[in-house]
């Protein structure tokens, strides 16, 4: 059967919108590594949630590493860091010797929990600390300050625990719909690709701007 100009058409637009997807999704997982940089995190720490959040996993430690584009030695080191924090696990596969990690349920809520304790921890050290040792009351100051900053932290932290528990409680009821992994998505773009659209998907790529592109870890 002949192609005629109007299927050319359709798969050329089908192309466009697949690699415009997978441009999306690369452009949030660098920008989420820049914001998790920021805020003192290493930068692919921050590209490993950006692909935990997108896809969810389970995700094989050689994908990662693949995708990652980076050493197994810095993603061993990250994927271990993000397990201490809370927002990954490492999980088993039937017939799979390597390693697989997930995204936790509910990972941001066990981060809050772990600022709360954090927060109580130390109003409890100034408790101690003044209690077995009388200090200057300019020390004695600046303690309470820091544990009041802290107690109140820790209760309003708290009462945003509460209120994103009862809305993931909601959203939870809610029906999910199916989408392809990003494996899938790959491979989809990949075979509706003509020469027009990757020569177009160069173009695209090259104009995204430089504080989007990956860094060197």
């Amino acid at each position: 059967m002949a192609v005629t100009q109007q299927d050319k058409a359709k798969a050329a637009s089908a192309a466009k919108k697949a690699h415009e997807a997978l441009a999306a999704r690369e452009l949030f997982i660098e920008r989420n590594a820049i914001q998790a940089e920021t805020s003192g995190l290493p930068r692919i720490a921050g590209r490993l949630i950006g692909i935990f959040l997108l896809d969810g996993g389970p995700i094989s430690f050689a994908e990662l590493a693949e995708r990652m584009q980076a050493s197994r030695a810095s993603v061993s080191t990250n994927t271990r860091l993000l397990e201490r924090l809370g927002i990954i696990e490492r999980v088993a596969m039937r017939g799979e010797r390597q390693d697989f990690f997930s995204l936790r349920a509910n990972p941001f809520l066990i981060v809050l929990e772990q600022s709360i304790a954090d927060c109580q921890r130390f109003t409890a050290y100034v408790d101690e600390l003044l209690t077995a040792s009388p200090l200057p009351a300019d020390a004695t100051a600046r303690l309470k300050q820091a544990q009041d900053f802290h107690a109140v932290t820790a209760q309003t932290l708290q009462e945003l625990l509460a209120k994103l528990a009862e809305r993931q409680k909601q959203a939870a009821a809610q029906p999910v719909p199916v989408r392809r992994s990003a494996r899938a998505e790959r491979t989809a773009a990949a075979a509706t690709t003509t020469p027009q659209a990757a020569k177009a998907a160069k173009v695209r790529q090259a104009r995204v701007p430089s504080s989007s592109r990956q860094a060197p870890d």
